[in-house]
């Protein structure tokens, strides 16, 4: 079963997912949630967290280098049931998985704010704010700092260093009503 009819089976039946993702340079990440929606590009999970959804996340399909639905997830997909989280499975917002552009627009369009991440050891970087500024091959992000602060200027990131983007979650969300300026 190839990687994408393996994306497609997980996700017309709900299943509890780990997916292995090659960020570059021997650099590999692991991702675990339900599988939302997909493009020919682009894949869409909501994340879980010891039994608590947290957030969304996306990243490109070429990137998965192994999906895993085995028995210890589908037990851990069993408990999900049975403390009834598998019912608040939805997707709230309408993100357009077509390009990292569309993903941009859609996810700015929700006012909500982002994590933008490289995650390859090599190239690692991580922004986090409100996208200010979409573009044709990049974006820019107004990212804030771990004790809440601003910065004075928008970053600018190109499309091609990115490996995901997560968003709605509870850390994010908690942190952008309490942000601030620097003084």
């Amino acid at each position: 079963m190839t990687i994408f009819e393996k994306i497609e089976k997980h996700q017309a039946e709900r299943n509890y997912v780990k997916i292995k993702r090659d960020v570059g340079n021997k650099s590999y990440k692991l991702s675990h949630g339900y599988i939302l929606d997909h493009s020919f590009d682009f894949i869409l999970i909501i994340e879980n967290d010891d039994f608590v959804f947290n957030g969304f996340q996306i990243f490109p399909i070429a990137s998965i280098a192994k999906i895993r639905n085995n028995d210890y997830d589908q037990f851990f997909d069993g408990i999900m049931e049975q403390e009834g989280q598998k019912k608040l499975i939805t997707i709230p917002h309408h993100i357009d998985l077509e390009n990292w552009k569309t993903i941009f627009t859609s996810i700015k369009q929700t006012n909500l704010n982002c994590a933008i991440e490289n995650e390859n050891d090599d190239l690692f970087f991580f922004r986090i704010g409100e996208i200010t500024k979409v573009k044709e091959r990049s974006l820019k992000i107004l990212n804030f700092d771990p004790a809440g602060y601003l910065d004075e200027e928008p970053t600018k990131i190109k499309y091609k260093e990115i490996s995901a983007v997560s968003f709605d979650d509870n850390y994010t969300n908690t942190m952008s009503k309490y942000l601030r300026v620097r003084e």
